[in-house]
Order: structure tokens, then C-alpha cells, then sequence
């Protein structure tokens, strides 16, 4: 042991930085910035994501003509009967200031449910249309009046037309993912209740079932499979996977009878089914309580198993292993489910307050953990921690990679607020995006431009840290220097076994260190930038905080 760090150790704890030892426990990060967007009547967000100029993509369907932030009208412009709906999409810099937007539909509603840049820079838009030939739609609905069809399209990178598609059979089929595949393709996803007519080549099993197309890179069909029981069957989300197949994940009502090799447990079940890189069902799995399970998003996660979220109302049956937190009405609760490659159960969580909590978006951090996006109308009860700012508000909650809440965020004005669509950004912060009707209230600080708006929401970089005392653990612990250059020094007056670990902004681990009294890190080949540190005891309490490098 170095008998120069021992000297100086009686000084250093008296120096103001000396703290006793606490666990630093993650708060939600702050907002950085937020935008409200919209016109006079409804504006509905469902899809954003970061742009490769560090902007945003921001997809979805209006009601609205000129008027707010929009700036064309509706093709629809009579409202006979009623108005409808056409996609709009905004392009914005990496302050949400829009740079460009385009109102692209038909003469009747045209719902877009996901957009994406493609490797060209330009955009591909998926949804769904009941329009025939008029406006920007070049060819007419497969189906009778009132139907719907895929309709994907494919714009350059300032949100002109360059192809678009009308895919569908002679009934309803509406598209609800859509991601671009390996090859430059695209993978389409979604519920059919057509026959073999049109472009469907298969008759439906059984009400809706999941459909799934490939098209090559201008949005031609290569392949497809209609995938389903004798009853309802939802897709709302599909990924290529790592081996080049799909992961497909939705809910159905269907038991043992088409596809579909196990019986419903109650209501509707949670259903994913992998397949090959053809569209072969390889494996299938139906996971549910004894209520209703809505799974609405599936990711691949980076162990090579899945991530599952959706919203359940179900309490321990089935699969389901808690209870919901509202015992006296039937409401959901976020429910996360995490499988290994071949969709067995590993864990899962209900997570949820005293009211209905939907959950719509699920991604997987940069730390390894998982971030879950969606709406709640729950006041502080049960894992919630915030009362609800009005009727309903985004809800934003952060896990480790086993599920544990790490922290939270309820983000909302007065009224109704839901949160569709989320992505990590590349500072290690989250943008949100869905449609608020609040005014100035709670987090909102613009006014409704009237009915509902998109709402996009900047959080900062991933969690800072708060203190939490630990009254059993109040033993000193000097970090010195901060900031510091090639070396970072830790010291502590007792004589217990304890590791000193640094990580980089992304959680990432550094370096370790096991010591007794004092230690010292080589932190020469660190780059200049924000550092986290961590020590921890022999029994796991820890201290957290943040370190710089000049």
C-alpha cells in the first residue's frame, strides 16, 4: 500500500467534497426541448425517428387544412359525410424547427402507421388507404367502398413522391409496421381479412389474420403469407431478425386451429411467430392471463432473444405471474415480457399505476436495459410516481436488462397526451412523439392548434443521478481530482473490500479496480469528455456520480 495515500487521507476527508457514502439512484432525464405541431383540426403521430443530418422524421395522418403549422390542405376538402384523412409528414432539424412537410392522400382517409429513412436518405411511408385513383393515390382500392389496402410510399429526401404502391385484397387489410430489409427491400406488417383477390394470394383463415409482404426496393411484392387461426389475429409489429428471418408480434383471439398451436388463455394472448427469411413459420408462441393481452411492439434484443411490450389486463393466470395494480376495474398495465431466441419466457414485469396505462413503444437502451413508452391516466400508485397532469400523459419508464425500474417520466398538460413512437438518439438522449390536445399546462408550453396535435418531446442525455442515503452505510469516500487528466484517485477509510469502476456516458465499463483503503485509475488513454463513476462495497451499496476529463 502506498504510504503517501495514506498520509493524505485524514486531510482529504476533511475537504468539502468528502461525502459520506450513498447510493445514487437514476431520475428521469429532463426535457430539452418540445414542439407542437398541427393544424386546426385533428393531427395523430405515430412514427418519428432521428434523421442521419441528426434531424427528425415525423409520419402520420391529418384532418386539418391550412392553417397552424399545416400548410396544405386536405385532398378530401368537401366533408362529405365526413373529413378525412390523409398522411402528413414533417421533416425537422435537430431543434424539432420544421424544415419541410408534405400532405400526401387520396379522396378518402388515408392512415399512416409508421415511416422510416431510408439508405438513400429518402423516406418510405406505410399505412393504409381507402382512397381510389385522386390526389397523390395513382391507383384505385382492390376493394368495395369503405375497405382499406396496404399503401406504401417512397419519397427522396425532401418528401417528394417517387413510387408509391396499392397492396390488398377485396376486403379490409391494414398495414401497421414497416422496416427495410437487408437486401433493400422492404418487409410489410400487418392484419388482413381479404380472400385470394387483388394481391392477396391466400384466403383468410379466419377473420383478420396477420399479413405479412416482402417487396424488392421500389415496393414490387417478391413474396407473402397469410398467418392466422379461426379468429381475430392482430400484427402490429415486425423486425428482420439477425439470421435474416422475421419476428412477428400482435395479439389473437384464435385457439388451436390454423396456424396456431395453443389455445387462447382468456381474451385475447400476446402471439409471436418467427419465421424464415421466406416467410415459413419456424416457431410460434402465445402468451397471456386469463383477460385481455395486447402486445403492440417486438424487438430483437442484442443477447438474441426478444423484447415484448404491450398492455395487459389480466392478473396472475396463464403466463401472467402478478397481478394488475387496479384490482377493482378491469384496466391495463404496461406488461413487459423478455424471451430467449425461441420465444420461452424468461421474465417479465406488470408495471402500471391505479387507472388504465397503455403501453405503445418499446426499445432497447444503449446500456442494455429497456425503455417502454406509452400513455397513462394513473395517479401516484402502485410503480407510478407522478400523478397524471390531466386526462392522460406520456409515460415514460426506464429498466435494467432484467426488467427493474430504473426511473420514470410523466409528461403532460392538461388533457389528453399520448405517446406513440420513441427512439434513443445518438447523444444517449430519447425523442417522443405523439399527439397532445393540451394547452399551456403541466410540461406543455404551446396551446392546441385546435383539436389534437402532434406533440414531439427532446429528453436529454440518459439519466443524471440523485442521492439516496443509506443509513447503514455512512462510510467516507473521497474522488479526487475533479476534473481530472491522467489519473483519477479513490479513497476511503475503511479496510473492507470495494471496487472502483469507471463508464463512459453510455453506461459502457472502462476500468475496474478492487481496493481496500485507496485506488487509483490510469485514465491517460480516455478521450476529454464526462465519465461515471461507481464504488461499491462488499455488500453492493454504492456511490455514483459524475467525474469530467480537461
Amino acid at each position: 500500500m502506498n504510504k503517501n495515500h495514506l498520509s493524505i487521507l485524514p486531510i482529504l476527508l476533511t475537504f468539502s467534497f468528502c461525502f459520506p457514502l450513498v447510493c445514487f439512484s437514476q431520475i428521469a432525464p429532463a426535457i430539452q426541448w418540445q414542439n407542437t405541431i398541427g393544424g386546426s383540426n385533428y393531427d395523430n403521430l405515430y412514427s418519428i425517428q432521428q434523421t442521419t443530418d441528426m434531424g427528425y422524421i415525423l409520419g402520420g395522418f391529418s384532418l386539418s387544412n391550412i392553417s397552424g403549422d399545416k400548410t396544405e390542405n386536405n385532398w378530401d376538402t368537401t366533408c362529405n359525410p365526413t373529413c378525412t384523412y390523409d398522411y402528413w409528414i414533417l421533416k425537422t432539424d435537430s431543434s424539432g424547427n420544421i424544415q419541410w412537410q408534405n400532405n400526401i392522400g387520396g379522396n378518402d382517409h388515408d392512415v399512416l402507421y409508421s415511416i422510416l429513412q431510408t439508405v438513400d436518405d429518402g423516406y418510405t411511408l406505410g399505412g393504409y388507404s381507402e382512397s381510389n385513383v385522386s390526389g397523390d393515390k395513382t391507383e384505385n382500392n382492390m376493394g368495395p367502398l369503405y375497405t382499406s389496402d396496404y399503401w406504401i410510399v417512397n419519397t427522396d429526401s425532401a418528401g417528394n413522391i417517387q413510387w408509391q404502391n396499392t397492396i390488398g385484397g377485396n376486403s379490409w387489410d391494414v398495414l401497421r409496421s414497416i422496416q427495410q430489409t437487408i437486401d433493400g427491400g422492404y418487409i410489410l406488417g400487418g392484419y388482413s381479412w381479404s380472400g385470394i383477390s387483388g394481391d392477396k394470394t391466400e384466403n383468410s383463415i379466419g377473420n383478420y389474420d396477420y399479413w405479412i409482404v416482402k417487396t424488392d426496393s421500389t415496393g414490387n411484392i417478391q413474396w407473402q403469407n397469410t398467418i392466422g387461426g379461426s379468429d381475430a389475429d392482430f400484427l402490429y409489429s415486425i423486425q428482420q431478425t439477425a439470421d435474416g428471418g422475421y419476428i412477428l408480434g400482435g395479439y389473437s383471439n384464435s385457439g388451436i386451429s390454423g396456424d396456431k398451436t395453443e389455445n387462447t388463455n382468456g381474451g385475447t394472448d400476446y402471439w409471436i411467430v418467427k419465421t424464415d427469411s421466406l416467410g415459413n413459420i419456424q416457431w410460434e408462441n402465445t402468451i397471456g392471463g386469463a383477460e385481455n393481452d395486447e402486445l403492440i411492439s417486438i424487438k430483437q434484443s442484442t443477447d438474441g432473444g426478444y423484447i415484448l411490450g404491450g398492455s395487459s389486463d389480466s392478473d396472475i393466470s396463464g403466463d401472467k405471474t402478478e397481478n394488475n395494480w387496479d384490482t377493482t376495474l378491469i384496466t391495463s398495465d404496461f406488461w413487459i415480457v423478455k424471451t430467449d431466441g425461441i420465444g420461452n419466457i424468461l421474465w417479465q414485469n406488470t408495471i402500471g399505476g391505479n387507472h388504465s396505462d397503455k403501453l405503445f413503444s418499446i426499445l432497447q437502451s444503449t446500456d442494455g436495459g429497456y425503455v417502454l413508452g406509452g400513455r397513462s391516466t394513473s395517479n401516484i400508485s402502485g410503480d407510478k410516481t407522478e400523478n397524471s397532469n390531466g386526462a392522460g400523459d406520456y409515460w415514460v419508464v426506464k429498466t435494467d436488462s432484467l426488467g427493474n425500474i430504473q426511473w420514470q417520466n410523466t409528461i403532460g398538460g392538461n388533457f389528453n397526451d399520448e405517446l406513440y413512437s420513441m427512439k434513443q438518439t445518438t447523444d444517449g438522449g430519447y425523442i417522443l412523439g405523439g399527439w397532445s390536445a393540451s394547452n399551456i399546462s403541466g410540461d406543455k408550453t404551446e396551446n392546441s392548434n385546435g383539436g389534437q396535435d402532434y406533440w414531439i418531446v427532446k429528453l436529454a442525455t440518459d439519466a443524471i443521478t440523485s442521492i439516496t442515503q443509506l443509513p447503514n452505510y455512512q462510510l467516507p469516500i473521497c474522488i479526487s481530482p475533479n476534473p481530472f487528466a491522467d489519473k483519477l484517485n479513490c479513497a476511503t477509510n475503511t479496510n473492507e473490500f470495494s471496487e472502483f469502476i469507471l463508464y463512459d456516458i453510455a453506461s459502457r465499463e472502462l476500468l475496474r479496480q478492487t481496493f481496500t483503503n485507496t485506488a487509483s485509475l490510469n485514465t491517460e488513454q480516455l478521450a476529454k469528455g464526462i465519465y461515471i463513476y461507481e464504488v461499491r462495497n462488499k455488500d453492493g451499496l454504492c456511490k455514483k456520480g459524475k467525474v469530467v476529463k480537461d
